[in-house]
Formats: structure tokens, sequence, C-alpha cells
């Protein structure tokens, strides 16, 4: 009776062995699976924070040029003669590049 014993447990013991191994690459099938998923999600979150970034940027720089229109660069007006030199020395620096 010893030997049949052994041989039952035997093959139970392998039984277990088997599932255990089936049960192992279940679990690294699933692994895998999720590592991918991961990947792919934290993907397509960078992509969708590019976005949104690319879509404030027009919206940002618009009201910065708004902004830059309704303040003027200096608060003191030239004077009639400075204005004047002014614009001689301009049209003085276009003809000398012409």
């Amino acid at each position: 009776m010893g030997l049949f014993q052994y041989f039952s447990t035997k093959r139970k013991l392998n039984e277990v062995l088997e599932e255990f191994e089936l049960v192992k690459r279940t679990v690294q099938q699933l692994q895998q699976e999720w590592d991918a998923t991961s990947m792919r999600v934290s993907k397509v979150l960078r992509r969708l924070a590019r976005t949104e970034q690319a879509d404030e940027r027009p919206a940002q720089e618009a009201a910065d040029e708004a902004l830059q229109r309704q303040i003027p660069l200096t608060t003191v007006a030239p004077s009639g003669s400075r204005l004047a030199k002014i614009r001689e020395q301009l049209a003085a620096r276009g003809k000398g590049s012409e």
C-alpha cells in the first residue's frame, strides 16, 4: 500500500505544480498587459497635456498683445522739435541704406 500512496502523492504533486505554473504564467501575462496599458494611458495623457498647452498659448499671446496695445510705452509725449529731429534721423537712415 505504501507504493500506491507514493505514486498517488507524486501524481497530485505534479498536478499542483502544473496548476501553479499555469497561474504563474497567467499572472505574468496580466502584468505585461497592465504595463502596456499603463504606458498607453501615460502616452495619451502626455498628448492631451501638450494639446492643452498648445491651445492655451495663442489665447495667452492674444491677451498679452491686447494688454501691450492698451499700455503706452511712455507717459511723456515727445516735444515737437524732438519728434521732428527723430523723423529727420529716420529719413536720413532710410536714404543712406538705399
